[in-house]
């Protein structure tokens, strides 16, 4: 027997629109030439640091030479800090973004070039360190307070400390800052392709788990189970003993995580476990330990819908503790207020690429040595006087913006409405339309449940960490097809698109005239999670941009056959150039390549048919913020590369 579900679908978009405010940042003349670099990079030095609980974690420390002798190069340099779990002198850390010129993630040669002491400690448990390796656990956050604490003491060192790097070793960054307490040593950070929550960013989407990325980080933790000592000689048995009990622990930590996935257990949802690490409940903290943070992200990055939360967080706990809202009030996890003027002490540099590919590229180098000079070497103006400290770049113009607050001052919310078709755009299952006012009459489009869809789309390579943008960006080559062009995931999904639009605007969602449909950007919600908490959600006058789901086990409830009930689905933002006569659509399907419904959640999924209200009391619709392209601020600078993403 097939189970027939009713349900209204209210999908909602929130695109990023630029308000016009702002001070151009010029790059350095060194930086901005490549030239003129006045130191060298020397060997690695290692180090043995013994945290506080007897734990030993392997250090190595690169240190500016004289150009001319290789020796040391004398007096005192800022220190540059990043804690990885992949192996502190595996590929990924010293080769990934530019070999000898860029290095990778954690080993920074182009800013050792400039005067930095770079410091790459690998994580408890991985690589050449001692201890378990506990993802993000109470004593690994500890370590990286003590780790700081002890770069600031080595004898070349200033006594000022930065951080650096991308995803896991971007993410820690942020527990440190909020941990480390006032007036430490720590005086700035730049976590890239980091976001502010594990749970709806990146393990699960609306509450389905992401089988794709879960896939993909554990070919990564090989490089943390396999690693070699730095000096296999002296401790020969480590050869074996490190790798066999590494891989033991981590397939316990996978086997007890795994499980409670499938059995609908603790870690399915929300709770004491993805608490613990999510990146939210830090920001107070960086706040109020006053370390300014650098975000660095894409729109095709696995932290899409995080970063511009991150970063609306941040100047919303700014505001609060200095005074800067004037007469206004708001949750510091709530968007900006007008009014609010954003502090230059928190910025976002969100391009178009994807996850692998956003520390890509001499821009993003450029970029940190800012940073790192304005915060610790006190270059003035530096990076330190914008009041436009959010850069974005808008996919579809080739350009960048720059702007102050988020949700932006521009930006209007736009209700559209799902309705009949056949508009003759799509080879969907309706081909509906997507109208601006609601449907005089009502009516329903069937979709059946299925967990098969098209693997040519760009969520696939989105949510692998976007391995192929990030080599067909290292070519210099565009993305595949596939990420441009997404019809095929479309054949068996319902589909709404608007006529060409009179006139440009900038929102998510274009579709071009000659038939190709590109995708931008997506949400999804297992319907049982729909539960909303009204406090923590979104809203802008005309709709509700951003709804929060609890995804709790007290909150989730299953659908009702055959009674109509309010889905609202939270779509990431983006930012994207719809030009005249092209058409913006939205795509409702049951699957998507990176998410797969658990055990316990298929038993409610199998042989279900939805039907998504058209008109009448229960008529379905998205609601996007647009703005008109004139509004947004061109920026003077190209802050990251493309990555793959253009």
């Amino acid at each position: 027997m097939r189970q027939r579900k009713r349900t209204r679908w209210a999908a909602t978009a929130a695109a990023l629109c630029i308000a016009v405010s702002g001070t151009a940042l010029a790059p350095s003349p060194a930086a901005a030439a490549g030239a003129g670099l006045p130191y060298g990079v020397s060997q690695p030095v290692q180090h043995a640091v013994r945290m506080s609980d007897g734990t030993r974690l392997a250090v190595d420390v690169y240190y500016p030479t004289n150009l001319r002798t290789g020796a040391p190069a004398s007096g005192r340099f800022p220190v540059l800090l990043s804690m990885t779990p992949y192996g502190k002198r595996s590929s990924v850390t010293t080769q990934a973004t530019g070999g000898s010129t860029y290095g990778g993630d954690g080993f920074y040669p182009w800013l050792v070039r400039h005067g930095y002491v770079d410091v790459v400690a690998d994580v408890r448990g991985t690589g050449s360190s001692d201890g378990d390796f506990q993802l993000f656990g109470p004593r690994e956050l500890r370590d990286g307070v003590e780790l700081v604490r002890w770069a600031a003491r080595l004898r070349r060192s200033t006594g000022r400390v930065g951080m650096a790097g991308s995803s896991y070793v971007g993410l820690n960054q942020i527990y440190t800052a909020g941990l480390i307490g006032r007036h430490s040593p720590l005086r700035a950070i730049a976590p890239e392709a980091a976001g502010i929550d594990l749970y709806r960013d990146l393990a699960f989407g609306g509450g389905i788990p992401n089988v794709e990325f879960a896939a993909v980080w554990d070919t990564l933790r090989t490089t943390m189970t396999l690693a070699a000592p730095d000096e296999p000689a002296a401790d020969p048995s480590a050869l074996v003993r490190h790798p066999a009990t590494r891989a033991q622990r981590l397939a316990q930590l996978d086997a007890t995580m795994d499980a409670e996935v499938d059995t609908g257990g603790p870690r399915a949802f929300d709770g004491p476990f993805w608490e613990q690490r999510a990146p939210r409940n830090f920001l107070a903290g960086v706040v109020r330990d006053s370390v300014p943070a650098l975000l660095v992200s894409g729109w095709n990055d696995v932290y899409q819908r995080g970063v511009v939360l991150d970063y609306a967080a941040l100047q919303n706990l700014y505001a609060r503790a200095h005074g800067r809202r004037g007469g206004h009030v708001a949750a510091p996890f709530g968007p900006m207020l007008a009014g609010e003027r954003p502090t230059a002490r928190y910025q976002a540099v969100i391009g178009p690429a994807y996850h692998n590919a956003v520390v890509l590229g001499r821009p993003l180098q450029n970029l940190l040595l800012r940073w790192f000079d304005t915060w610790l070497k006190g270059r003035r103006p530096g990076m330190a006087s914008t009041r436009s400290p959010l850069h974005a770049y808008e996919l579809g113009a080739g350009r960048w913006v720059d702007a102050g607050r988020y949700p932006f001052a521009s930006a209007r919310v736009r209700r559209l409405w799902l309705a009949g078709g056949r508009t003759g755009t799509a080879a969907s299952l309706n081909d509906g339309s997507l109208a601006a006012t609601a449907p005089r009459g009502s009516g329903s489009d069937r979709i059946a449940w299925s967990d098969a869809t098209s693997p040519c789309s760009n969520q696939a390579d989105q949510w692998n960490t976007g391995f192929v943008g990030y080599v067909t960006a290292l070519a210099g080559l565009p993305n595949t097809p596939c990420a441009k062009d997404d019809r095929t995931t479309q054949a068996n999904a319902l589909t709404y698109t608007t006529p060409p639009m009179r006139r440009a605007v900038t929102v998510a969602g274009p579709i071009d005239p000659g038939g190709a449909s590109r995708p931008l950007t997506t949400g999804a919600l297992l319907a049982s999670n729909r539960a909303v908490d009204r406090a923590m959600s979104w809203r802008l006058p005309g709709g509700t941009v951003l709804p929060y789901h609890p995804y709790t086990r007290a909150a989730a409830r299953p659908l009702q056959p055959g009674a109509a009930t309010p889905v609202e689905v939270e779509v990431y933002a983006t930012l994207a150039r719809i030009a005249a006569g092209h058409r913006l659509r939205v795509t409702v399907a049951t699957a998507a390549t990176h998410l797969h419904p658990s055990p316990a959640q298929l038993a409610g999924l199998v042989g279900a048919v939805y039907e998504l209200q058209r008109g009448g009391p229960s008529g379905s619709y998205v609601d996007i913020p647009m703005t008109g392209p004139g509004s947004l601020r061109k920026s003077p600078l190209v802050w990251s590369d493309c990555g793959g993403g253009c």
